[in-house]
């Protein structure tokens, strides 16, 4: 008999006593496995109406502990911006302020101070060079890039420049900017006067003249030219007003006594080569003649009385002056903290002597050349370049 058959009998009351007992301990069993499972469910319905207010309280710890992460990155990254602003525009201009700023503007009214720097460098030391367009780039630390373009005035050929300084040293293209031993060569009598008692010295311009003699008359030479005795400004003025064809583009000036090696050569362009008259310009009053044709106009003389000769000296002595006070500048871009001493010596030797010049950097057809040496006390000559013929630019 199964147990659905055993319950029915119980039901119907006809069941033994054996029969009964044991309904009665399964019913047990079953009232207490049901009461067991309706302790049990009665938690999962507290737990479920607890949920909602549980969920509430998480969703609003998740959200604040959202906030204050939020307002801990914003605050990161402000103080990172805050700290990378401060490098850049407090600790980088103070550390700039101890070092050369070509960048500048404290010479003229617009243009960079690099500007004037080179302008200056460039007609004292380099002779056969003018300058054109030049820029400088602030990096930050005092780092700086340096764009210009020189022009050859031989050549008439143009050469774009860029070099970079990195606290008051060069880092590249350094011999771009100057280079000494060159122009040592065109006036190596003026640097090392002991040459002159060499036999193939004193043989030296008989060679060059018959090197000359066989060029066609056309070619066209750059030449660096001394002189047996010192010219005045006022002689220099006069031979460039009786020799048409001879183009003089750089003038020597003497700068210690004649027996004595000059280390630094220096000079000035005359005027047909002078620096471009620009609005913007250094103190007249300190440097009255740094843009010399400015001064030419400004110091118009009747026919009869010339001004040039004294603008000639007015103006080197002006770019001495410029360069003695940038003197920042002159150790950094000739890389010579001698050369400012060198300066001033030199301004006080003219100051002295007065400005004369011991030879100059000329450029010539082959035969006006040979007149024009033939003509003159030439005591040496160094021919620098030949050319086929005279470049025009149109």
């Amino acid at each position: 008999m199964n147990f659905k058959e055993l319950i029915n009998k119980y039901k119907n009351g006809i069941t033994s006593e054996e029969e009964e007992l044991l309904i009665k301990q399964e019913i047990e069993k079953y009232e207490a496995i049901e009461e067991y499972l309706s302790e049990n469910i009665d938690i999962d319905f507290m737990k479920v109406e607890n949920y909602d207010a549980q969920k509430d309280e998480t969703v609003k710890l998740k959200k604040s502990v959202n906030s204050r992460l939020r307002r801990v990155v914003i605050t990161s990254v402000s103080v990172v911006i805050l700290i990378i602003l401060a490098i850049f525009f407090i600790l980088s201009p103070i550390i700039d302020s101890f070092y050369y700023d070509p960048t500048k503007i404290s010479v003229g009214q617009y243009n960079q101070d690099i500007y004037f720097d080179l302008t200056a460098f460039t007609e004292l030391n380099l002779p056969g060079y003018s300058l054109g367009l030049v820029t400088a780039e602030r990096l930050g630390f005092g780092n700086y890039n340096i764009y210009y373009s020189r022009h050859n005035l031989f050549t008439k050929e143009s050469e774009n420049i860029s070099s970079k300084i990195k606290r008051d040293t060069h880092l590249k293209n350094f011999e771009n900017v100057f280079d000494e031993e060159y122009i040592s060569l065109g006036f190596q009598i003026i640097t090392n006067p002991e040459i002159s008692e060499y036999q193939y010295f004193k043989e030296n311009k008989s060679r060059v003249m018959n090197h000359i003699k066989k060029l066609n008359p056309v070619s066209y030479v750059s030449t660096y030219l001394t002189f047996d005795e010192d010219l005045t400004m006022e002689e220099i003025y006069n031979m460039l007003m009786e020799y048409d064809d001879i183009e003089i583009t750089w003038i020597g000036i003497r700068t210690a006594p004649k027996d004595e090696a000059i280390q630094y050569l220096t000079g000035f362009r005359p005027p047909s080569n002078a620096v471009s008259a620009a609005d913007d310009r250094p103190d007249k009053n300190k440097y009255p003649a740094f843009q010399l044709l400015d001064w030419l106009r400004d110091h118009t003389r009747s026919r009869s009385q010339s001004i040039w000769p004294e603008g000639y000296e007015l103006h080197y002595k002006s770019l001495l002056r410029y360069m003695i006070d940038r003197k920042d500048a002159v150790n950094v871009l000739d890389h010579n903290h001698l050369k400012t001493q060198y300066y001033q010596s030199a301004l006080d030797y003219v100051e002295e002597h007065g400005v004369k010049s011991y030879g100059v950097l000329i450029y010539a057809n082959a035969e006006d050349l040979l007149t024009f040496i033939e003509k003159e006390s030439i005591y040496t000559i160094e021919v620098d370049q030949v050319m086929a013929s005279r470049r025009y630019i149109r």
